[in-house]
Formats: C-alpha cells, structure tokens, sequence
C-alpha cells in the first residue's frame, strides 16, 4: 500500500510544494518551492533512528529536511527520507523565520495523517 499526500502553500507570494509518499516500511517526503525549486539537502532517518544529512554546497535546507525526518521518524517509526529546497532571492532574516515557521505548521498537519 503506498499513500500519497500533496500539499500546496503559498509563502511569501511563492508557491512551496510538499509531496509525502508514505508506504508500509518508509516515508518519503519531497519539499520544493520558492523563487527556485531544487535539492539544498537530503535527510534520512534510519530504522534505528540515526539521522543522516547531505547538505549541497551552499544551502541551509537542513534546517527543514533534518526537522521534518525526525519529527516524521518519531511520529510514524519507519524510515524516512526528505529532500528539502525552496529558495528565495533576497530573503529578509524574518522572511526565514516565516518560511521555517509555516513549514512547521505544515508539518503537524502532515503527520496528524493516519
């Protein structure tokens, strides 16, 4: 059985799209939007909950990846894997704090799914 959910948001006046396929063993969440879409960094959790990250030369995406695999980890015991890039050109200090908190937000709502 695999359960596919999309999410859609709107973050300073970008589109971010979040796509979380989960199946029987393992999660596996992609995290893209902003100005420009793309892979910053790529977080696993494994099935003795060790956390992994690669973070491409450059980017802060960790910040979200690694928090969403925990969190996704914790909540649903299996393996996960997310692969994290929004980008904004210019981004203000609090235009981080308001990306980091939405994706937060968008985080519980995604793991209140059964």
């Amino acid at each position: 059985m695999i359960n596919l959910i999309e999410k859609q948001i709107v973050l300073l006046d970008r589109s971010v799209q979040v796509s979380v396929c989960r199946t029987e063993c393992g999660i596996q969440v992609l995290i893209a939007g902003g100005d420009r879409s793309h892979i910053g960094a790529v977080s696993i959790v494994d099935e003795k909950s060790n956390l992994i990250s690669h973070v491409f030369e450059g980017h802060k995406d960790y910040v979200i990846s690694d928090r969403w695999a925990v969190k996704l980890y914790e909540r649903f015991l299996v393996p996960v894997v997310v692969s994290a890039g929004i980008h904004y050109d210019e981004i203000t200090p609090d235009g981080i704090k308001t990306v980091i908190e939405e994706m937060e937000k968008l985080l519980e709502e995604v793991m209140a799914y059964e």
